[in-house]
């Protein structure tokens, strides 16, 4: 794991294993709020259920808690060398605290589910396309946030968008960074209706992917 600094000053890293980095170069912060927290618009709905799929640093959840006070996030990650990042890094949101202490008592002790007034947050460690199937509450918001689709092309799959799809409520939407048209083909193969997301860091939109209200 090398650490650098984004262009808005926030931390990310780079995976020599999957050579690439968690977060675009020109603002980790910035992309959390604004092509994902911000774009799905979350705080439209009172007290809600948050998929983050690929939690990483947990800037999502993070950028999300700042936004609403208030949500139930359930936290998608298969590596605890990035998650043991998390407790030696400071970050410039007001719910950081509350992220160390989730990660903290997960890598520590194992404990999964986090508690603090209206919040709730809960660890599903491993293949999130396997967790994903046992996750019995429906999602409001997706953050769907892994590596890129040339680095890790099996996470996005039109079976995997399917089994995610199945597990939203309906008018529910996803926040992916990708632009990319197999992407794009494979959420609408899914049953997804996408939509253009913001331009930040980089000449393409990001991706919403929006369930429909008829299934």
């Amino acid at each position: 794991m090398k650490q650098i600094k984004t262009k808005d000053s926030s931390l990310t890293f780079y995976n020599a294993r999957y050579k690439d980095h968690y977060h675009t170069k020109s603002g980790a912060r910035e992309e959390a709020f604004e092509k994902h927290a911000k774009a799905l618009n979350i705080t439209e709905k009172s007290n809600p259920v948050i998929f983050d799929i690929c939690f990483g640093l947990g800037y999502n959840t993070a950028a999300a808690l700042d936004l609403t006070g208030q949500a139930t996030i359930y936290c998608f990650e298969n590596d605890k060398e990035i998650l043991a990042q998390v407790l030696k890094i400071d970050q410039d949101f007001r719910s950081w605290k509350m992220i160390k202490e989730f990660i903290g008592q997960f890598l520590k002790d194992n404990k999964t589910t986090y508690e603090k007034g209206n919040i709730r947050l809960v660890m599903l460690f491993g293949d999130a396309r396997k967790t994903i199937k046992k996750v019995e509450t429906k999602a409001d918001f997706v953050f769907f946030d892994p590596f890129s689709p040339a680095k890790v092309p099996e996470m996005w799959t039109k079976e995997f968008f399917k089994d995610i799809y199945k597990k939203m409520k309906p008018d529910s939407k996803l926040s992916t960074y990708s632009y990319a048209r197999f992407v794009r083909e494979n959420l609408e193969k899914a049953g997804f209706r996408v939509i253009d997301g913001v331009v930040i860091g980089r000449r393409s939109p990001s991706t919403i992917a929006i369930r429909s209200s008829k299934d």
